[in-house]
């Protein structure tokens, strides 16, 4: 299963409405390399949202929209580690802009950019052996902050946001991954039991 498939879906579930999901993709591969943003939220993710809150959709259709969004993911993170990424080559242009004390293009104001830098969603993976999770809060106030340790046989959320913001609660984003969690496994659980017929 696709954690960050999970995790995207979870805000269609609470909010209605798909946002900017980031997601880190380690570049140790390369010189001074740290991080790329790996943009989980992609049409097939919303696709497979959709597909799974519509009420009408079979499960056939839920399965192969799962797949498509895991898929999706997997490729393009891919590409990120290898470094075709999109968001480090665009800081390092804004950068170059404001240390040689240039106006920052107009890209950067543009409404479309802000709204797609906005991470509602902010998650990590930190694997390790232990029954363990580290956390890290929201990185906008109206956001959640995601920590997760995948292990063999369960997974370890650690999930943050600010009591300020009137419309997120980590509570229930909790229970909205929980149901989301077992929606998912019902699905693919359906279309390998049809599989075996």
């Amino acid at each position: 299963m696709n954690v960050a498939t999970v995790l995207w879906n979870v805000p269609g579930r609470l909010h209605k409405t798909p946002g900017a999901h980031y997601e880190s993709a380690g570049l140790r591969k390369f010189i001074h390399g740290r991080t790329e943003t790996i943009r989980s939220c992609s049409q097939e993710s919303v696709d497979f949202a959709m597909k799974m809150l519509s009420g009408t959709a079979t499960n056939e259709e839920k399965y192969r929209a799962l797949l498509a969004a895991i898929n999706y993911h997997k490729n393009y993170a891919i590409e990120c580690v290898n470094g075709h990424g999109v968001d480090r080559h665009l800081l390092g242009l804004k950068l170059i802009a404001v240390e040689n004390g240039l106006e920052v293009p107009a890209l950067f104001k543009d409404p479309a950019y802000i709204r797609s830098t906005h991470f509602r969603i902010s998650t990590s993976q930190v694997p390790m052996r232990s029954d363990g999770v580290l956390s890290f809060g929201p990185v906008v106030p109206d956001g959640y902050g995601i920590c997760y340790n995948p292990r063999n046989l369960d997974i370890n959320f650690s999930i943050s946001a600010f009591r300020s913001d009137p419309e997120t609660n980590a509570k229930k984003f909790q229970e909205a991954l929980y149901k989301s969690l077992q929606d998912m496994h019902n699905v693919a659980a359906r279309a390998h039991l049809k599989s075996k017929l």
